[in-house]
């Protein structure tokens, strides 16, 4: 639970995956999402995440309208996309209960 509140409170994050830049970052309309140039307001109920975990990797896909942008697979222990799951996961965690 501590880790979810630090990830939470970070300003953002992001990475080169391959030729694409992926990132996350805090604004003053709320939490946004970086592909390369197209941006995604998260704050707006209309994206989704999932995680799914294998035995060699994991895949992580993120849905905005019901379109797949995002589906990245990768090993285990890649701290920075199980990091990117969790963070999405909090966000929509504290906009479920607030």
């Amino acid at each position: 639970m501590k880790e979810d509140r630090n990830m939470m409170m970070k300003k953002g994050f992001y990475s080169k995956v391959g030729t694409d830049m992926i990132g996350i970052y805090l604004s003053s309309d709320g939490p946004k999402m970086f592909i390369n140039r197209e941006v995604f307001e998260l704050k707006t109920p209309c994206w989704d995440v999932e995680m799914v975990m294998g035995k060699s990797g994991i895949l992580i896909t993120f849905y905005w309208r019901g379109e797949v942008k995002l589906s990245i697979r990768c090993e285990p222990d890649n701290e920075l996309f199980v990091s990117l799951y969790h963070y999405l996961s909090c966000r929509t965690s504290e906009r479920r209960f607030a």
